[in-house]
């Protein structure tokens, strides 16, 4: 044992895990820290749809930036753009300014001005994406509240000065439409259902997903192997490549079989808020299953038993920069980057698109299928022509040494019947052989030898041993 300990071999596991652990704190911690203090590109609306100028002074202040925190506005020409744009996940929520907003303020003004009483403020409507998750979700409505509130703030300054300008006080019935001349209505464009699991849900759908393909791909390969020992014993082992193939038939069924575990779970017993058919979702849902089981197959084969230390990190950051938990924009730079990269964002909007955006394109289900069918196109496609190499790699093995055996047959001596001078070549031999043996048996003492000679021969060696001892 004291030897395992002296090999630098046995250490390498635990530097390179240890190495890499603190890789993925700097990778992953930053995230927790940007939800909080790094928003940007937050994506919000406004519509002016005001036929006075009163409108156009809250275009003027729209918040850029806060607490270093910035926001990417879009000018929409009506409300209904506006709402169809947040029904397909293009913004997390919008500010309309009405048509009758400078009217209302006016009137708000006079009623002020005239002492009159029981007049209502001025509306800003303010619609929200609440399919976004609950942190953007809150991320929108906050933002759009407080330019409405800054807007109500001005206003309300404005018209004190009025006030205090011509000497004149306020009814006590009118303090609270002096203070806040402008009211917002806040209203939820998608009409959800209460059970929403705030919004978590398509981010722990793909989250299982993403689990399901590399825990498979492992699991499933260690185990085959094992009964391909079994197999082997038998006497009736698979090939490499018919391993391999017997992989991703398992990988199929194992992705079909927890995909119907997902919707049971998730819509049979938790009741999870849904718009689209079951039935797609769960189609969509072992789409992406699969998809992911066949990308860690692929890097598995690759890389061998190197495979799971490049598993970990691209399973933990394709989740961390799905947008699931946290929303793209409150994400650092590299994890935005690697959001278009890796297909667990992919697969999170397409969920999201089916359970709270009647599944329809443009929120996000066209990409999301887009981008795991290339995935899914590329990494099969590469196992295929794994699986054909490998076949062609075995056979031409087979092939090789079935020649080799040839050669060697056919370089042998052909066997022909010998000649005349052969034969009599070999019976000298023999001959000399024998007259070689008889002397040395005469030298000892033994007359056997005269048997197997002529006379003449026999005096020959009696000679030959006779001058040996002279």
């Amino acid at each position: 044992m004291k030897q395992l300990f002296k090999l630098s071999s046995s250490w390498f596991p635990i530097w390179l895990i240890s190495l890499l652990m603190l890789v993925m704190v700097f990778v992953y911690l930053p995230i927790f820290k940007g939800a909080k203090q790094n928003m940007s590109d937050v994506p919000l609306i406004v519509v002016n749809e005001d036929k006075g100028k009163v409108g156009d002074a809250i275009l003027l202040n729209l918040i850029e930036k806060q607490n270093g925190n910035s926001f990417k506005w879009e000018v929409d020409k009506s409300r209904k753009q506006a709402f169809t744009d947040i029904r397909n996940n293009k913004a997390y929520g919008a500010l309309i300014i009405p048509s009758d907003y400078s009217k209302n303020l006016g009137r708000v003004h006079d009623t002020l001005i005239s002492g009159l009483t029981n007049d209502k403020p001025a509306d800003l409507e303010i619609l929200l994406n609440e399919g976004i998750g609950q942190t953007a979700s809150m991320i929108a409505s906050n933002t759009l509240q407080t330019v409405a509130l800054t807007a109500s703030k001005g206003i309300s300054s404005q018209l004190k000065n009025e006030l205090l300008q011509k000497g004149m006080k306020v009814a006590p019935e009118n303090a609270s439409l002096l203070e806040n001349p402008v009211q917002v209505v806040s209203k939820n464009v998608l009409r959800l259902p209460i059970n929403l699991n705030k919004g978590m849900t398509p981010f722990v759908m793909a989250l299982i997903s993403s689990i399901t393909g590399m825990l498979g791909a492992n699991m499933i390969h260690g185990y085959l192997l094992r009964s391909n020992g079994i197999l082997k014993k038998r006497g009736s082992a698979l090939s490499e490549s018919e391993v391999l193939t017997s992989e991703i038939i398992f990988g199929i069924i194992l992705t079909f079989c927890v995909s119907i575990f997902i919707q049971l779970g998730v819509f049979g017993i938790f009741g999870s808020a849904h718009a689209s058919n079951i039935w797609t979702i769960f189609l969509f849902t072992f789409f992406s299953c699969t998809t992911m089981f066949l990308l860690f197959k692929t890097i598995a084969v690759f890389l061998g038993g190197w495979g799971m230390l490049v598993m970990f990190p691209v399973n933990f950051m394709g989740i961390f920069s799905s947008g699931g938990a946290f929303p793209l924009s409150t994400l650092p730079t590299v994890h935005r980057l690697f959001s278009y990269i890796l297909p667990t964002r992919y697969i999170v909007d397409g969920i999201r698109a089916l359970l709270y955006y009647d599944g329809r394109l443009e929120a996000g289900l066209g990409p999301a299928l887009l981008a795991l069918s290339i995935y899914f196109v590329l990494t099969l496609a590469i196992l295929i022509v794994f699986i054909n190499l490998t076949k062609k790699y075995k056979e031409a093995v087979v092939d090789e040494s079935g020649k080799k055996i040839e050669v060697e047959v056919g370089n042998e001596i052909p066997h022909e019947p010998p000649t005349h001078e052969q034969r009599e070549s070999r019976h000298t031999e023999e001959k000399d052989g024998m007259f070689r043996q008889a002397v040395s048996n005469l030298a000892k003492g033994s007359n056997k030898e005269k048997q197997g000679m002529n006379d003449n021969e026999y005096r020959n060696a009696l000679k030959s041993l006779d001058k040996n001892k002279k």
